[in-house]
Formats: C-alpha cells, sequence, structure tokens
C-alpha cells in the first residue's frame, strides 16, 4: 500500500508543480495584456509592440506545457491569459480596420479567442468615446460599424456556460455597450449639426 500511494503522491506533487507554473506565467501575461491596451489607447504603438512581444513569449510558455500536459487546456487562468492577449491584438486590428487574425496563427484557445472578442466591444467603445471628445466623428461612425459587425458575429456563439463560460453575460454586456455607443452617435451627430447650422447662420447674418 504505501508503494502505490507514495506512487500516487509523487504524481500529485507533479500536478501541483505543473498548475503553479501554469498560473505564474498566465498572471504575467494578464498583467502585460492589461499595459499593452493601455499603451494602445494612448497611441503608444512602440509599448504595445514590445509587450505583445513578450506576452507571445508567454503563450509559448503556456502551449508549450500543454504540448506535456493537456490536461490542463480547460484551465481557468491559461483561458483568461490566451483570452486578454487575444483582446489586446483583436482590439488593435479593430481600431486599424484592419483583418482579424485567425486563433490558430496567435496559437490561442478558441475559447479565450471567442471570450476576448465580445470584450473588444468595451475597448472599442472607450476609444470612440475619446474619437468623439477630438472631434473626430466621421472616424468614431467608422469604429461604431465595426463594433457592429462584431456584435453580428457574437449571435453565432450560442452555447451554455459548461461549453464556453461565461459568453451569454459578454454578449449582455456587449450589447449595452453597442447601445450606448449609438446614442452618443447619434447625440455627436445632431450636434454636430447644429453647430453647422448656427456656423451658417453666422455666416448669412455676417453677410
Amino acid at each position: 500500500m504505501e508503494k502505490n500511494v507514495r506512487k500516487i503522491l509523487d504524481f500529485l506533487d507533479g500536478q501541483e508543480e505543473v498548475r503553479e507554473n501554469l498560473l505564474d506565467v498566465s498572471h504575467k501575461a494578464i498583467r502585460k495584456s492589461s499595459i499593452a491596451i493601455a499603451a494602445l489607447h494612448r497611441g503608444d504603438d512602440e509599448e504595445f509592440s514590445e509587450k505583445i512581444e513578450t506576452i507571445e513569449e508567454d503563450i509559448e510558455k503556456l502551449n508549450n506545457i500543454l504540448k506535456e500536459e493537456p490536461q490542463f487546456a480547460e484551465h481557468g487562468s491559461l483561458i483568461a491569459a490566451h483570452r486578454e492577449f487575444s483582446e489586446a491584438v483583436l482590439t488593435r486590428a479593430l481600431m486599424n480596420g484592419e483583418e482579424l487574425p485567425d486563433p490558430d496563427e496567435i496559437e490561442v484557445h478558441y475559447k479565450g479567442y471567442a471570450q476576448a472578442l465580445a470584450e473588444t466591444t468595451g475597448e472599442l467603445r472607450r476609444h470612440l468615446l475619446d474619437l468623439l471628445r477630438k472631434d473626430r466623428l466621421e472616424r468614431a461612425q467608422k469604429i461604431h460599424e465595426r463594433m457592429e459587425k462584431v456584435f453580428d458575429h457574437l449571435q453565432q456563439f450560442d452555447y451554455p456556460d459548461s461549453i464556453l463560460s461565461g459568453m451569454k453575460h459578454r454578449k449582455d454586456v456587449a450589447r449595452k455597450n453597442l447601445e450606448k455607443t449609438r446614442a452618443d452617435i447619434t447625440r455627436a451627430i445632431r450636434e454636430k449639426g447644429l453647430e453647422m447650422a448656427l456656423k451658417r447662420a453666422e455666416d448669412l447674418f455676417e453677410g
């Protein structure tokens, strides 16, 4: 009995060590992803690229762990790391009007990628509001169009939490983001129209 128990304990000790390593790398990737997104909103392309490069190394480490220990493929922290990295990459592509990268191309879990796609609506809304503050209405409208396209695609992810965790909630948040953004765009268009009408009236009066 002692031999059998020792064999099991050795196995479980190894699993715990793998888990701790996975958690450490995942948390680093998540923190760096937040920094990358902040740099993206500041327009700091250099810092964004530098962070993405280091996150890619973390993602590679995680994927190497999975090659040896595939039972950790659905581990929450790993999915979170893939999601946050994907969110940074997808947000940048959407902000710049670029084609979205394939999940296999950036080597992320499909679930993390799908969750990230939903969460990009929040980052796009943040970017759009910055554009409106800078009176860049036309650019803001293009971002709004991309938000709508993202939301249309999200409707296809109709799965229970046991298959795609938290997606229903993320879709609800995305819908609210879209509705609020649509109202912001409508208000900005009206204000712009009023501003132009007043300017024309002033020109006529002065003429």
